[in-house]
């Protein structure tokens, strides 16, 4: 159970851009008042997404570019703020997930194949069945029935409300608390029945949590993952990892034993990043709040508020594992893994921060680890809510802004490249959920797609209450920042986590192509109560921040959602609207 509380307690970072207080909290160099943003219209976009459609045909304004491939767009996120009693999710964290899908198809480039459903968890059922909130949430929402109700209650609701994974003729809708349910890709129900038959332990795999953010490798055309459970009695935390097939989602591991590694105390993991010979991970000194704790066994708050970082801790630790040990030949030497005592493993300390996301991570041609993160000088984490997380005074009071920085692991010497433009700052705007195309994880790239602040922002990255809202696009040219590009929406426009998809004949994993792409962004309108899809040519110079190549309308108002993926090729019949 506290392995699901430490898991999410890193989605925080993406809370600063789901909340809309008044502006009078907020000091007057805030991002929150000098970008721009419409919190009135943010505020509104935290509501229920009204209702589910079957596979409908859209009719596009215009035709879609020859070269747009033909595939589906696959998106997951939080979209039920409040039961059928008006009981209200507390944070947006504990709302039921939802499914969107957009199929495109070459000999139809003047529609878009549409649906959307919410996962049929077995919380999301019961919750329907009884007309009101079945169970707790892991940031604090309570059930419906008052405190005694709430009372002890260590049953926590699968909400499947974080990302979507394509493999094979199966979707996987992933969470960090729980196993996968398993979905169809067309209608997107749950396969294998509603409720807790429509789980997926991947015919024995899993025996607790699976991340919500594994790894794509395309040239071993795997998924590296892993999970996490925490024993209180012995106080150990424990991480597998875990290695599929791309495209059976299934491991080729001949025998039982699950590489993974051990701490003496709960660890902040929510994202990871790999490359050709190593799994790495981000490690905070952490403990547990014996008193938040006891307020979260007795109902009046989340577990996710029992988890404190160390603020007194000098270093954090950048963990690199072989992924050799994920390989067959070394099956016999997998088990407990001492990070810190094993030789196998390098450890490099660098300053404390926080790390909740990742773009992307190589080798040099020297060996060193070059990888790109999301990263913020300090934050506190909270799950202590008398009322939903979007209307107190400022929720960014304890948020340090996020920078977009660059850094080396001098893998010989065993620590950071310091000087010579290292670390590098690729962007302070703000920037949050960074993404590239699928076909450059693990190898070197130039260019980066995060969501970033509506305007340029000059604040302290060591001050905690300037972080702020999201509200553009941008392209980030690692290279040469001067070459940054940023594309804003309308004050009461909030762009989601990017997809970039390659376009047709060309090969992004070539240099001179590598931003040969069209990205596509959900673009939620708060003050209309609508979502538009937005698709940007982002290849050559100052192309990007012209904006839109083609924008249209959903036919139904989704709020915020999470992350998601596009399943290139995968089509399905649909004809005329």
């Amino acid at each position: 159970m506290m392995a699901i509380i430490i898991l999410l307690l890193c989605y925080v970072s993406h809370v600063l851009a789901l909340s809309t207080p008044s502006t009078q909290h907020f000091l007057p160099n805030s991002p929150v008042i000098t970008t721009g943003v419409d919190f009135a219209a943010w505020k509104n976009c935290f509501r229920n997404c009204p209702f589910e459609l079957e596979p409908t045909v859209i009719d596009l304004p215009d035709v879609l570019p020859s070269d747009f491939p033909t595939g589906t767009i696959y998106r997951n996120g939080h979209a039920r703020f409040c039961a059928d009693d008006e009981t209200p999710c507390l944070h947006p964290f504990d709302a039921d997930g939802m499914i969107l899908a957009m199929t495109f198809d070459a000999s139809k480039p003047s529609k878009v194949l549409f649906r959307n459903k919410f996962v049929e968890t077995e919380g999301y059922i019961k919750d329907k069945e009884m007309g009101g909130m079945s169970q707790r949430g892991l940031f604090g929402t309570k059930k419906s029935g008052g405190s005694l109700a709430n009372l002890f209650q260590m049953d926590y609701k699968h909400v499947a409300n974080t990302n979507v994974i394509h493999c094979g003729d199966s979707l996987y809708a992933l969470w960090e608390g729980g196993l996968p349910y398993l979905l169809d890709p067309l209608t997107l129900r749950n396969k294998n029945g509603k409720g807790k038959a429509g789980l997926t332990d991947l015919d024995g795999l899993l025996s607790d949590n699976f991340s919500a953010h594994p790894r794509y490798d395309p040239v071993r055309k795997t998924y590296v993952n892993f999970g996490s459970v925490f024993d209180p009695i012995k106080s150990e935390f424990r991480v597998s990892l875990y290695e599929v097939d791309a495209t059976t989602f299934r491991s080729k591991r001949k025998n039982g034993v699950t590489p993974n590694f051990v701490l003496d105390a709960p660890a902040l993991i929510h994202d990871f990043i790999l490359t050709k010979n190593y799994c790495i991970f981000f490690i905070n000194d952490t403990r547990i709040n014996a008193m938040s704790a006891i307020k979260a066994m007795l109902g009046s708050a989340g577990f996710a508020g029992s988890i404190e970082v160390d603020k007194d801790a000098e270093h954090s630790n950048i963990v690199l594992i072989p992924r050799s040990l994920l390989d067959n030949k070394e099956q016999d030497a997998v088990s407990d893994i001492d990070l810190f005592q094993d030789e196998r493993v390098t450890v490099v300390k660098m300053d404390r921060h926080f790390a909740f996301h990742y773009a992307n991570a190589f080798e040099d041609t020297e060996g060193n680890v070059v990888f790109d993160t999301v990263q913020m000088d300090g934050m506190e984490l909270a799950a202590d809510f008398k009322e939903p997380f979007w209307q107190i005074e400022n929720p960014f009071r304890d948020v340090s802004p996020t920078r977009l920085i660059r850094y080396t692991v001098d893998i010989q010497n065993k620590k950071l490249a310091i000087g010579n433009n290292q670390p590098k700052v690729l962007t302070t705007r703000l920037p949050e959920f960074p993404s590239i195309p699928r076909d450059i994880s693990t190898r070197r790239h130039r260019y980066i797609y995060p969501l970033v602040a509506r305007k340029k922002v000059n604040v302290n990255p060591k001050t905690s209450g300037l972080g702020g809202p999201v509200a553009a696009v941008a392209k980030i040219d690692s290279e040469d920042t001067a070459n940054n590009e940023y594309f804003s929406f309308e004050p009461y426009e909030f762009p989601g986590e990017a997809i970039l998809v390659p376009k047709v004949g060309k090969t992004v994993t070539l240099p001179s192509e590598e931003d040969a792409c069209y990205m596509l962004v959900l673009v939620t309108n708060g003050k209309d109560l609508t979502t538009d899809v937005a698709i940007f040519d982002v290849e050559g110079d100052q192309v990007f921040e012209k904006g839109p190549i083609l924008r249209f309308p959903l036919p139904v108002f989704t709020p915020h959602l999470l992350h998601g993926s596009f399943a290139e090729g995968v089509t399905f019949e649909f004809g005329e609207s």
